[in-house]
């Protein structure tokens, strides 16, 4: 009993190197599906934005890293510009020394470069950890 409950945690363990995020902002909505490779290394980062009001403004989504010692890193902003029910889908990856603790999206509706309004989900753990 105690080497089948070993084995579950092993096998359970190995499929924790994915993850996925999802938040929603006033006029936007966005989700994050993560893949790490290491501690340091996240290897399939992909994400999705979508323009959910017809208000004239656009919508963007970024990643943001937590390295062990809790620091925050965000990354760039990827934006949608085409309008209302319109989506991006972007795939990156990204490279840590500091390691990647966690990942996690910030989803924004903007006007010009004011954020009018944003969301930030919950942390996906690096199960490297």
């Amino acid at each position: 009993m105690g080497a089948a409950a070993v084995a579950a945690l092993v096998l359970s363990t190995g499929t924790a190197s994915a993850g996925s995020v999802y938040d929603r902002a006033t006029g936007s909505e966005g989700w994050g599906d993560f893949s790490y490779a290491s501690k340091t290394y996240a290897h399939s980062i992909h994400l999705r934005v979508r323009d959910t009001a017809a208000d004239g403004h656009h919508v963007r989504i970024r990643v943001q890293s937590l390295d062990p010692t809790r620091n925050v890193t965000s990354y760039a902003w990827r934006s949608v510009t085409t309008g209302h029910n319109t989506e991006g889908i972007w795939s990156t990856s990204l490279t840590d020394s500091s390691g990647i603790w966690a990942l996690r999206i910030q989803v924004c509706t903007f006007e010009g470069d004011t954020a009018q309004s944003c969301a930030t989900s919950g942390w996906d753990g690096n199960n490297y950890y």
